[in-house]
């Protein structure tokens, strides 16, 4: 294990306080062989340590018969990781944190070895995961995979072998950068490709590779590249940044936004996808929001304030009118009067709406006042004697109606 993990380890642990006085912290467990009961005697187990100033710390020990191992008395506070060398291969054991005040707690850690071969049919790219976001006019591209090996064996594929198991790049891609500063033993970057020959260890993530690097933004500051699938993936998935963009990623499924760090990120998944699959990733920005024309914005305010007008004040004003109106004798209501009453309500919600233009409310307000007066004036007159008299009959409300119609266009009734 490099200084980097270890130095990783203990932030991760929250070992970063003052040390105090050197304490004696224990270490112990056993090492077992799924099928071979000796095989984990007489094993080589390292500690290795960083104390809170980063100094290193070694310390090394072999397992007895039954794999049974102990380090006594190792500096506390630090945080240690654990491996064992076995046939040629090392297996990490895990992690122990020890913070202050916490010099004689004793952590026990037991794991397993196994043996090795190149059988590397079983093996899968259980997950695939690219995670993009813009950084300094650049995209910066981090991508993780995990390698699943279902067999009890570490599988290590030689170099004379071709591997199966390979993780495209995006074309173009800048420096490739980890989090630890190099690969993980086993994975190489050929081109475009990383190639993954192991040890991968038994379990779900027998393997992991992380890794990061830089694409040039496209001309309008957007991002235009493509995920080539080598191996089949089980489980696919990729986010990006949200900052106002629209994102193409093909045939993957949207999936509900993620948040990591105050940022939202688009999501989109994919499930068992084959090798030879290469899939577009598109991303630009979306066009800012247009201010809206003065002439327009003094039109919304004097609607506004006639809205106002409308939904404050006329109940008001229509409370006194009623009040007046009990002092005298009622006088029933005309229905033309009726007519046009409801006909301008059913207009201004229209209006209020959206559903109809300021030039279309005025025209038709201008029609319906035309039709109102020459409803009063016939309510007031008499009926004036039609020279057609196939022409079609007025409405109890006065308004003569086209031909055709079968509801009246001011009061709603049946003609």
């Amino acid at each position: 294990m490099s200084g980097t993990q270890l130095r990783a380890a203990l932030a991760a642990l929250g070992l970063l306080a003052c040390a105090a006085r050197a304490g004696a912290a224990v270490i112990e467990g056993r090492v077992s062989h799924p099928t071979k009961p000796g095989a984990a005697a007489n094993l080589r187990i390292e500690a290795l340590g960083l104390d809170p100033e980063e100094r290193p710390i070694s310390r090394e020990t072999h397992t007895d018969k039954d794999g049974r191992y102990r380090f006594d008395d190792l500096p506390a506070p630090a945080a240690y990781l654990i491996r064992a060398q076995y046939g040629g291969l090392t297996f990490p054991g895990g992690s122990a944190g020890f913070r202050k005040g916490e010099e004689q707690k004793r952590e026990t850690l037991e794991f397993k070895i196994y043996d090795q071969n190149a059988d590397a049919s079983h093996l899968r790219l259980a997950q695939l995961q690219w995670v993009t976001q813009k950084s300094a006019g650049v995209w910066r591209v981090s991508q993780s995979a995990n390698v699943a090996n279902p067999d009890e064996v570490a599988v290590v594929i030689p170099r004379s072998a071709p591997t199966p198991i390979r993780v495209a790049l995006a074309p173009g891609h800048g420096p490739v950068e980890t989090v630890f500063g190099h690969l993980p033993e086993g994975a190489t970057v050929v081109g475009d490709v990383v190639e993954v020959r192991g040890p991968v260890l038994p379990g779900a993530q027998g393997l992991s590779v992380q890794l990061e690097y830089d694409l040039e933004a496209a001309p309008d500051g957007g991002l235009v590249t493509s995920i080539a699938i080598p191996t089949p993936v089980d489980d696919l998935a990729v986010y990006v940044q949200d900052s106002g963009i629209d994102v193409d990623a093909g045939e993957l499924h949207p999936a509900r936004p993620a948040r990591q760090d105050d940022a939202i990120y688009q999501a989109f998944i994919g499930f068992d996808v084959p090798a030879g699959t290469n899939l577009p990733l598109k991303v630009r920005a979306l066009p800012p929001v247009q201010p809206l024309p003065q002439a327009l914005v003094a039109a919304v305010a004097a609607l506004a304030a006639g809205a106002l007008f409308f939904f404050v004040i006329a109940p008001v004003v229509r409370q006194a009118l009623a009040r007046g109106a009990t002092a005298r004798d009622a006088e029933p209501e005309s229905p033309a009067k009726a007519a046009l009453a409801a006909a301008l309500a059913d207009l201004e919600h229209d209006f209020e709406t959206g559903k109809l233009s300021v030039e279309d409310r005025e025209r038709l307000r201008a029609d319906l006042r035309r039709e109102a007066i020459a409803a009063l004036a016939r309510e007031r007159l008499g009926p004036v004697a039609d020279e057609s008299p196939a022409g079609p009959k007025p409405c109890t409300c006065g308004r003569v109606p086209s031909a055709g119609d079968r509801f009246c266009a001011a009061c709603g009734s049946p003609l």
